[in-house]
């Protein structure tokens, strides 16, 4: 059973799936606010729900985090298809996509799971892969259209976004601090665009280099 399945598999009462996605709402919201490190003790707190609900759904916080992943990375692969349809231009419709991935990192919504004892489980594998799939194809159609520098691929966009820095906490006077996150994807947009003024020194990386930044930055 992959740990990032919760492990009923036979059909679920619909208070029982109610409360699934109360969980995970609610641990996607803790984990935004406090990081990864924030405790299964407070989700049941934030969620009303007990210690026990939350582990006869979820075995273990790794299993917990990995569904979030899962969920995630399948909404920003329908966010890919949304936009591609629903946008006038390729351009317009990469850069939609790169805000959405953008503001998933702002708000801390990537699951981070370092230190894994085992290896992802296939569900998670998978969406991944297809993650990465529709991200090429969003970028081979933007390079085609010719707005997008034909010298980068979908894995340099990949790393490019994860060095773009999370939300930082709110200032101490408890205002909340500028979007820097919004801030550095516009310069990263406009270096971005065709043709390109300055030239790529080494070649870009490829899926084996994806993975292992993935395996080593966030045990995915």
């Amino acid at each position: 059973m992959s740990p990032s399945t919760p492990p009923a598999e036979r059909p679920q009462r619909a208070d029982a799936r109610q409360n699934v996605e109360q969980i995970l709402q609610v641990a996607q919201d803790v984990f935004a606010d406090l990081g990864y490190q924030a405790s299964i003790a407070e989700v049941a707190r934030r969620s009303g729900l007990g210690m026990g609900t939350i582990y006869r759904h979820f075995p273990n916080k790794t299993a917990l985090v990995e569904h979030i992943a899962v969920k995630v990375m399948q909404e920003s692969v329908a966010e890919v298809r949304q936009a591609l349809a629903e946008e006038p231009a390729t351009w317009t419709a990469f850069t939609r996509v790169m805000r959405h991935m953008v503001r998933l990192r702002s708000s801390q919504l990537f699951p981070v799971s370092r230190g894994r004892a085992k290896e992802p489980g296939p569900e998670l594998a998978g969406i991944r892969t297809q993650l990465l799939a529709a991200l090429e194809d969003l970028v081979v159609r933007t390079q085609h259209a010719g707005a997008m520098r034909d010298d980068v691929n979908a894995y340099d966009i990949v790393m490019m976004l994860n060095s773009i820095p999370p939300r930082l906490p709110d200032a101490e006077d408890g205002r909340p601090t500028a979007d820097l996150a919004d801030r550095y994807i516009g310069v990263l947009l406009d270096g971005l665009r065709a043709p390109g003024s300055e030239p790529l020194s080494v070649p870009a990386p490829g899926r084996r280099e994806i993975d292992r930044f993935f395996r080593t930055e966030y045990g995915l």
